[in-house]
């Protein structure tokens, strides 16, 4: 996929201009797709359903928890109604710009797995990596 879209950037710039959000959501696809079937492959139907619906679930919060932060922060508003107290834009709070725009995602996310990982290890518990399997 990725390069089908360097393909189609370097020699058909207009339509790359025109596919390129689809062809991000083609990639996060086949990531969720394969991650899928490598589960399903190896457990049961009823297991693999359970599995699914808890990252479901999982991809979920996260990706509201992620929009809702972007927006407080990027606009000082929820769905538009003005959360944060004109008091404090008269102190000097300015939203934060750079929250609303893609960078802001990663910068948020990157918050909240810190968090979560400061909750987990006050909780005692360790901190497991996807990609070794151990507790770090």
């Amino acid at each position: 996929v990725i390069l089908a879209d360097q393909f189609l950037r370097a020699y058909m710039y207009d339509v790359s201009k025109q596919l390129s959000i689809f062809v991000a959501l083609i990639i996060t696809n086949c990531i969720v797709m394969g991650r899928t079937e490598g589960y399903a492959m190896q457990n049961t139907p009823f297991k693999s359903f359970l599995d699914g619906l808890g990252n479901a679930l999982g991809y979920g919060v996260a990706l509201i928890s992620v929009a809702f932060f972007r927006e407080l922060l990027g606009s000082g508003s929820f769905y538009g109604i003005a959360v944060i107290p004109p008091w404090l834009y008269e102190a000097g709070y300015s939203n934060a710009l750079l929250i609303a725009l893609a960078p802001g995602a990663f910068f948020i996310m990157g918050l909240l797995i810190w968090l979560m990982n400061t909750i987990l290890l006050s909780k005692g518990k360790p901190i497991e990596s996807e990609h070794s399997g151990h507790a770090h």
